[in-house]
């Protein structure tokens, strides 16, 4: 799994990250023990890092990794008796306004022994923007670097919480039914709101490429914001208006169709076609594509 996606860490993971040489990005950040510290220039600088973090596309910081040339390159651990987690957690939230919500801090023990402690801070893409830190200052991530934002850019974070944020979650794309002259395909997407606004206007295309016969598309008659056109003689484009309001934290269904492919092109059909999917919301667009054999395969 992704190590931006797991939900719990050990200290395989931090091990990984040294002997892969990981590199320091936009949305991952390590520190040595000395970054810690009680000293008010210290916690600026956490606060400085962290709210880059939730200002920008979120990330993850790893407390207890010294890195060289922007790579992880040894462990620096933390006196887990000295700096806790309550402490790290009450540094943030004390000295960056407003409050990052979602923000997750996970301890590791090199061997149960809280003297060999390492903290992964994993901060989320905030929509309560814009945070700023405790020099009044507002930042986001650079590169490698946590730098200052122009005054336009703090200004356009404000429109951040009023503007939702959508995902294309999940997919299925399957045999549903096979006759003696043809094969049918279902399809189904789900998409899902991120943010703590209502979604009411956005659209979901689905885009078949590289396959050279068309035989027939449907879905059910209630789907009446549901239609296709044909692109040109290899691609085809079915795409459906969201007719409903998609409220925070709720995921809906979208795009259920089945696609008859002839028995004589069933065989090109897997090995060559892909497919693309572009979900378009406001002034933002979420994408995800795959080919037909390969999530058959699965």
């Amino acid at each position: 799994m992704d190590f931006f996606e797991k939900e719990e860490y050990n200290i395989d993971d931090i091990t990984a990250l040294i002997d892969n040489e990981a590199e320091e990005s936009v949305h991952l950040d390590f520190k040595a023990a000395g970054a810690l510290s009680k000293d008010d220039k210290k916690k600026t600088e956490i606060a400085k890092d962290v709210s880059a973090f939730a200002n920008s596309d979120g990330g993850i910081i790893v407390y207890g990794i010294e890195e060289q040339e922007h790579k992880a390159h040894a462990l620096s651990y933390i006196d887990g008796n000295t700096y806790t987690k309550e402490w790290l957690e009450q540094v943030i939230q004390d000295n960056i306004q407003r409050r990052i919500e979602g923000l997750e801090i996970f301890p590791i023990r090199d061997n149960q022994d809280i003297t060999k402690s390492i903290y992964i801070v994993k901060i989320p893409r905030s929509s309560n923007t814009p945070h700023m830190s405790a020099d009044k200052c507002y930042y986001k991530r650079n590169n490698f670097r946590s730098v200052k934002m122009e005054e336009y850019e703090v200004r356009d974070l404000f429109y951040r919480e009023s503007t939702p944020n959508l995902l294309i979650t999940s997919y299925r794309f399957y045999i549903k039914m096979k006759t003696q002259d043809f094969t049918q395909f279902g399809f189904v997407a789900q998409i899902a709101n991120s943010s703590n606004t209502i979604a009411t206007m956005y659209k979901l295309n689905c885009y078949i490429i590289n396959y050279t016969r068309y035989d027939s598309v449907s879905w059910d008659r209630m789907e009446s914001d549901m239609n296709y056109t044909l692109l040109d003689n290899h691609r085809m484009k079915i795409f459906q208006l969201g007719k409903y309001p998609l409220f925070p934290n709720e995921a809906i269904d979208m795009l259920r169709f089945t696609l008859d492919v002839k028995r004589e092109d069933v065989k090109a059909f897997i090995n060559n076609a892909t497919i693309e999917l572009l979900l378009m919301f406001g002034n933002k667009t979420d994408k995800l594509s795959f080919s037909v054999k390969e999530i058959l395969e699965r």
